[in-house]
């Protein structure tokens, strides 16, 4: 979780006894880096762990960000992204194959008992509708209702602002640094869930 998060905030009544609240990534990073190092039984690389620890910290403040920002929606980020996907999946070739859990799932790179709970929470809503597949029916399928795609629709401007104003104060290359690196990281993840959640097809017999 970021510093800013964690540490005390400006209305504490004591100036004497207010924690002054880091506000670069170096003095942030510091003192968590140096206790995680010492308290590290592993050897891990400390260059990498700090960059990592910043990750974890910026996806809080980016999340709670956004969210603030949907809040007049009553719509969080991720679920919303669930809506944009099906959405997608309506106009899409081969769209079909993005409407059940188990492909939005994966898709995101989420457990299913994730996309579960946002399912349940946007059907709640009415925003969303679960059925049987026409031809298979042991499968399910998710469509939007028409509330869900007009929460899309009003919703969809304020979200991407919200994206666009995340990279504000950046010039032309730092964008195009950070966009090569976030890809890699992107792939890396991506990576990661399908050797931890996927199972690898057996080999064929040649026999």
């Amino acid at each position: 979780m970021a510093a800013s998060s964690k540490k005390p905030t400006a209305t504490t009544v004591n100036n004497d006894d207010r924690y002054e609240i880091p506000r670069t990534a170096p003095e942030a990073l510091r003192p968590y880096v140096d206790l995680l190092t010492q308290l590290d039984t592993a050897g891990i690389d400390r260059t990498k762990g700090r960059l990592g620890l910043l990750l974890m910290w910026l996806a809080d403040d980016v999340l709670s960000a956004v969210d603030e920002e949907l809040a007049p929606f009553d719509i969080s980020e991720s679920k919303l992204d669930v809506l944009l996907l099906l959405m997608l999946a309506e106009t899409e070739k081969h769209g079909e194959n993005l409407l059940s859990p188990s492909a939005i799932a994966d898709y995101f790179g989420v457990t299913r008992t994730t996309v579960t709970g946002l399912l349940d929470f946007l059907e709640r809503r009415k925003l969303i509708r679960r059925m049987n597949h026409p031809v298979d029916r042991r499968r399910i399928q998710t469509i939007l209702t028409p509330a869900g795609r007009s929460l899309v629709t009003r919703a969809a401007p304020t979200f991407w602002r919200a994206c666009a104003s995340l990279t504000e104060g950046l010039d032309s290359r730092d964008k195009e640094d950070l966009e090569r690196v976030l890809g890699k990281i992107f792939a890396n993840m991506k990576a990661r869930f399908d050797a931890k959640h996927r199972v690898t097809p057996s080999p064929r017999r040649t026999d």
